[in-house]
């Protein structure tokens, strides 16, 4: 079982940060586990052989039920691994810059988007399947995982890192922590990883682990990013920046990687994972989600297989509405993530002059 690490709340339900222990890339989440056994989570703690996220239950047999790994241990090799990871921020334009970063020709960007590679303690034990998303040949290869940055929800990435790939270059993504802070909600929300009503999610904003408001905690994530690497090969970005002006923008990420600049079209530069994008499925959908069905649809071949993804997102899901907290709760939130922008303004430099905060 992989239990990434366990947070008490006074008054509530513990939350776990939790892994499944045969997907890759690795699915995570962060909730009760009352929340996990209704999403469908099987859990080692109720005598489950492995933690076993909801799709691994329904697109994985039985007989076929194997930890990840790779079948023979493998050796860390610096020129297939990443040298360039985007580490965040949730809910801060990571996917559309993951797709403007592919577009150059010498950045190799990995097919599945958020590796989730430095999440898991047990990183090493797969690091052959990590190296072989990367294509070889081009200056940088990348990945991007937000994740990375959810200190202390998320413990130990900075460190894994720092050991395996200490001279990568890193990008960080942030944008108004008050709105990412809900944005988030939303997504949990959507997810169904998150039950409780956005009040109540905002009850303890004071506490480290609140697991929508850490990831808005700027400062200290770069504090603990800065304890391994060097501030030079961090760049802080802010997503009104790359909203408003993506060519300006990805000109000075491609000068940070000290890589010619590259003409992005109106198409290239379309948002990417923004609100709208996902939805809730109605009951009688979840209903038709049985392992056989499952199993036998990924027997289309790829295309078809797209296509009904794409018809579910059109026609069935239907997105989260935007929740309002109330004055109190976003004056309690403000107050808490105040001295984190002050200091990343510190920090960096930067203005951010359009934030709430």
């Amino acid at each position: 079982m992989t239990v990434l690490d366990r947070f008490a709340r006074e008054g509530r339900d513990e939350l776990v940060s939790l892994q499944c222990d045969l997907c890759v890339p690795p699915v995570i989440s962060t909730s009760t586990t009352v929340e996990m056994r209704k999403l469908g989570w099987l859990l080692a703690s109720d005598g489950h052989p492995h933690d076993i996220c909801p799709w691994c239950d329904l697109s994985v047999a039985q007989k076929d039920r194997q930890p990840r790994g790779d079948a023979v241990a493998v050796e860390p090799d610096a020129s297939l691994l990443p040298n360039l990871v985007v580490i965040g921020a949730a809910k801060a334009g990571s996917t559309s810059l993951h797709n403007y970063l592919a577009l150059h020709p010498e950045v190799s960007m990995s097919d599945d988007k958020e590796m989730r590679f430095f999440t898991d303690p047990g990183c090493l034990s797969w690091v052959g399947r990590y190296q072989g998303y990367y294509a070889p040949g081009t200056a940088y290869r990348g990945e991007s995982t937000p994740q990375y940055t959810k200190w202390p929800v998320f413990p130990g990435v900075v460190d894994r890192m720092a050991e395996l790939i200490p001279d990568a270059k890193l990008l960080y993504l942030v944008r108004d922590p008050v709105e990412r802070a809900i944005a988030e909600y939303v997504e949990e929300a959507t997810w169904g990883v998150m039950t409780e009503d956005i009040e109540a999610a905002l009850v303890d904003v004071d506490e480290p682990h609140n697991r929508i408001v850490a990831p808005s905690r700027y400062a200290t994530q770069l504090r603990e990013f800065y304890r391994r690497f060097p501030p030079e090969q961090v760049l802080v970005i802010d997503l009104a920046d790359l909203r408003d002006d993506p060519q300006t923008t990805m000109k000075r990420i491609f000068d940070f990687l000290g890589l010619a600049p590259i003409e992005l079209d109106e198409e290239a530069l379309r948002p990417r994972n923004s609100y709208g994008d996902k939805g809730t499925l109605p009951g009688w959908y979840q209903a038709l989600r049985r392992p056989a069905l499952i199993r036998l649809m990924h027997k289309l071949p790829t295309d078809r297989l797209t296509q009904f993804r794409n018809f579910v997102k059109r026609r069935i899901s239907k997105p989260v509405e935007r929740p309002e907290p109330s004055e109190e709760s976003l004056a309690r939130l403000r107050a808490a993530l105040a001295p984190e922008v002050a200091e990343l303004r510190e920090m960096t430099g930067q203005a951010f002059a359009g934030w709430s905060v």
